[in-house]
């Protein structure tokens, strides 16, 4: 089979994924062995606002500029430089604010300890912003395999620095552990902007980016900033609701009768460990996102509508079976990931309460993306802001009630998620275009991962006769499961990468 351009460059971009977010997940269950769910739920707490400020200081400027470079290249540059100079300037002054006010933030966030995390976290808002955009920028030029070598040494640097660091600050307290483990944030992008910058300046002559006569900048300014500013309206909602629910879940779970460690612990669960475990398979959409947007972005631009459509099909059917295969996986080995993997046994309820989350979050990407490409940036920015709405309503009136707490959190973040998917359908009349034969095919599509799900635990239970070790089990199931997934996969979607 085939794949075109775009699928190919989906999976160079995926592999670098796959390896950043298992790298990612070992430092996570390293670290959630070591401090407990409470120490995840305090770095989850110091990441919501760290997530926040990230996004107010760079905003959209990182895609609007690779938007911009992949339509003017040679322009593209300029615009580099002039944003840079702004981004050290803002990383410089939040910086050195938050860590003078790290104890008022560790105040409003609910829990004083936080506040050497805070100061702990204070050098990444530096150095974080200004290597966005520069991935930003080569991702305008199409330079996937760097960015994803960039975002492989980050990681590796930073979950290094974590592994060598906690095991040292651990004996000091679970926030100093926690905060040794936040500083890992400035050094892999420091290492990653390093590596980056010198690959660019290697290799600039041969991109063909040799200096040559431009419009002034400022008839390219007033184009990237709107555009900088439309993204950023729908990208800043959920780190802004991250840090609200950052605020309001510990205080009302508090308000149901529960104790602020237990509360802490809860939020870290859920943010720390399901919701890790939920969006682990969005890194495949999130691939195709990342090299979609560019494409169909110029597509459109070119007036090459067939050709954007056809993207745009197949991408949301790739993002509807990979989801549906992804959602059965995490339901049914909910117990197994909780207990073996993060030793935390009370994770497998929220674990599988949010096991529909790949399916949205993929669908939800695809269609934004799309959104984006036709210029219409302020329709996701309305889906999204009603999800948080409906999610921040959830939360305040459901996890104040005693016994609610997990599913409160879980509803509103499963229903943030649909609101935001199905604005998004609404808008592209998607709704419209599914016809009895596309709504026989989905339907096909849940019954065969169903079929295939029955099938693996009645295999599994025969083995149970042989005297094998529980794990070795487990291993043979999910690799079963995994077999007949991938299978699938390459048949369904065979004659979709052939339209």
């Amino acid at each position: 089979m085939k794949l075109p351009l775009i699928l190919k460059q989906t999976m160079v971009r995926a592999n670098a994924m796959i390896v950043v977010k298992a790298i990612g997940l070992v430092g996570k269950v390293f670290m959630t062995r070591l401090v407990g769910a409470e120490g995840m739920g305090l770095y989850q707490l110091a990441y919501s606002f760290y997530s926040l400020i990230l996004m107010i200081i760079s905003g959209g400027l990182p895609t609007a500029l690779g938007m911009f470079t992949s339509k003017y290249k040679a322009r593209g540059w300029r615009l580099f430089k002039f944003f840079s100079v702004f981004m050290i300037l803002a990383g410089l002054a939040c910086s050195v604010l938050i860590y003078r006010f790290s104890t008022p933030i560790a105040n409003l966030l609910g829990y004083p300890q936080l506040n050497f995390v805070i100061r702990c976290l204070s050098p990444a808002i530096l150095a974080v912003p200004l290597l966005s955009l520069l991935r930003g920028y080569l991702q305008g030029l199409e330079i996937y395999t760097a960015i994803a070598l960039s975002e492989i040494i980050e990681q590796t640097v930073r979950i290094g620095t974590l592994m060598c660091v906690v095991p040292l600050f651990i004996q000091s307290g679970i926030e100093f552990a926690v905060g040794g483990a936040v500083l890992g944030t400035f050094t892999g992008a420091v290492v990653s902007f390093a590596i980056l910058s010198a690959f660019y300046i290697c290799n600039r002559p041969v991109l063909g980016l040799s200096a040559s006569p431009l419009p002034s900048i400022r008839t390219d300014l007033p184009l990237l900033v709107q555009a900088s500013l439309a993204i950023a309206l729908t990208r800043l909602l959920i780190p802004a609701s991250d840090f609200i629910d950052a605020i309001i879940i510990p205080q009302r779970l508090q308000v149901a009768g529960v104790s602020p460690k237990e509360s802490a612990e809860m939020f870290g669960i859920v943010t720390g460990i399901a919701l890790v475990v939920a969006y682990m398979p969005t890194l495949i959409t999130g691939a195709l996102t990342h090299t979609l947007t560019m494409k169909i972005t110029a597509d459109w631009q070119n007036k090459k509508y067939n050709v954007f459509y056809k993207k745009s099909h197949t991408a949301l059917q790739v993002a509807w079976v990979w989801g549906l295969a992804s959602g059965f996986f995490i339901f049914e080995y909910a117990s197994e990931i909780s207990l073996f993997v993060f030793g935390i046994q009370h994770a497998e309820i929220p674990i599988k309460s949010l096991a529909m989350l790949p399916l949205l979050v993929g669908l939800r990407e695809i269609t934004t993306s799309i959104l984006w490409a036709q210029n219409r940036k302020k329709t996701p920015f309305i889906g999204l802001a009603t999800g948080v709405f409906v999610n921040f309503i959830i939360l305040y009136s459901l996890i104040a009630v005693p016994g609610l707490g997990y599913a409160g959190m879980s509803l509103g973040i499963i229903m943030l998620e649909l609101i935001a998917m199905a604005w998004n359908f609404k808008a592209l009349e998607l709704f419209q275009q599914i016809k009895s034969h596309i709504i026989i095919i989905l339907l096909v599509d849940i019954l065969v991962f169903e079929a295939i799900l029955i099938m693996v635990t009645l295999c599994s239970k025969s083995l149970s006769s042989l005297d094998w070790p529980q794990t070795v089990q487990i291993i043979v199931e999910i690799l079963h499961y995994c077999f007949w997934c991938a299978l699938y996969l390459k048949v369904r979607l065979k004659s979709v990468f052939q339209e």
